[in-house]
């Protein structure tokens, strides 16, 4: 094949096809491909990365390619220029870019420098492979397999404690019934007692010994709630906290008691910890519906004035291990409590922030269960009383 000529038009004419073969490859392909200046600058912008990144290729050419990238992540295109620069390819670069929405994906990058007929870098070409279902698969599994160990962690120490739960049980019992005991001692064994109660029922159900023979019954909401801020009592005074009661009188609820004291218990303890000195935990409960199904139920708030919720950490809170806690949380309490809501029909909400005004409100909602033979015959027995 000789030169080009007019005489002899063959090889433009392969180099045209070559070249729109290329460009429908570029077009038809599931990844992202797109180019950019050595500013950073946008030049080139497929189908792909219109789907993947939301900006179609007339809004985003001629923009820099930050438009796209995170704002704490903006030197990493410094570094990244600086190597193309230096005629270096970057492979399967993995990092998080931004859809037009705000949506984060997680992205694996691989960048190559574009030069022209001396060798000179006058660019870059990138191919960006979406792959956020990937991470979450991943991190699924990582999941799954760190709760199976919890589990087996969990079953030996429940299987540890048995004995020592079992003779500290006695001891309460002999104190209880000690003669001369004044009353405030005798209501704070009382405490302990239920309190190491419902720890022996959780060691019991984690061994599997048995199927939780515990029935729906009549809880008194106001009630429980001042259990659990009995319990927390000491920390409290610790925070030098204050606590709003804001809670409708006589409300009760059939429900699973030692369930509805878990999910309060983890809400408060989360809300204590959030305070600072001197804040005040407002602590509200009232009847209700739900307002997705129109079922009945009781909503009970806690909202806090504390250091609130970072926008970047709201989409992990109910995650399993996930914490902001460093020194004594385990990342499992909310996801406790949403996993014992949702296994009753119930839900939990929140809203937070974490500039001034701070602070987090938590508001769960849990509907009456179906009316059970313990529920009723309670009921009876109450309303006889009454």
């Amino acid at each position: 094949m000789g030169p080009a000529s007019p005489e002899n038009p063959a090889v433009p004419a392969a180099v045209d096809r070559a070249a729109l073969l290329l460009a429908a490859i570029v077009e038809s392909s599931d990844d992202a491909i797109v180019s950019k200046d050595l500013n950073g600058i946008v030049t080139s912008w497929n189908k792909a990365a219109e789907r993947i990144f939301g900006w179609t290729a007339e809004e985003i050419i001629g923009k820099s390619v930050t438009t796209i990238i995170p704002l704490e992540l903006h030197d990493d295109e410094t570094r990244i220029l600086a190597k193309l620069r230096a005629g270096e390819r970057i492979d399967h670069f993995q990092t998080v870019r931004v859809r037009k929405g705000g949506e984060r994906l997680d992205i694996s990058l691989t960048i190559s420098p574009i030069k022209d007929g001396t060798g000179r870098v006058i660019g870059a070409a990138k191919i960006a492979r979406d792959i956020t279902q990937q991470k979450r698969m991943e991190s699924a599994i990582q999941i799954s397999e760190r709760l199976a160990s919890v589990g087996r962690l969990a079953a030996t120490v429940a299987h540890e404690i048995n004995n020592p739960l079992e003779a500290i049980t006695n001891f309460i019992y002999l104190a209880r019934h000690h003669s001369g005991l004044p009353e405030t001692v005798r209501q704070y064994l009382d405490h302990a007692d239920h309190e190491l109660s419902r720890v022996a029922h959780l060691a019991r159900q984690t061994l599997g010994f048995y199927r939780d023979p515990s029935e729906a019954t009549v809880v008194n909401v106001p009630r429980l709630i001042e259990d659990v801020l009995a319990i927390y009592e000491r920390k409290l005074k610790y925070k030098m906290a204050k606590v709003e009661r804001r809670i409708e009188p006589r409300l009760s609820i059939c429900a699973m008691q030692g369930e509805m004291k878990q999910i309060v218990s983890n809400l408060i303890a989360n809300a204590i910890d959030a305070s600072h000195p001197g804040g005040k935990i407002i602590v509200a409960a009232k009847q209700g519906h739900d307002y997705r199904t129109g079922l009945s139920g009781i909503r009970i708030t806690i909202a806090d004035y504390g250091s609130g919720i970072a926008e970047s950490n709201k989409s992990k809170l109910f995650a399993p291990f996930f914490t902001t806690k460093k020194d004594v949380g385990t990342g499992l309490g909310l996801w406790l409590t949403r996993d014992l809501l949702e296994k009753r029909g119930g839900h939990i909400l929140f809203r937070s922030r974490n500039i001034y005004p701070s602070g987090t409100v938590m508001s769960v909602f849990l509907p009456a269960l179906a009316a059970a033979p313990s529920c009723e015959l309670e009921a009876q027995e109450q309303r006889q009383c009454a």
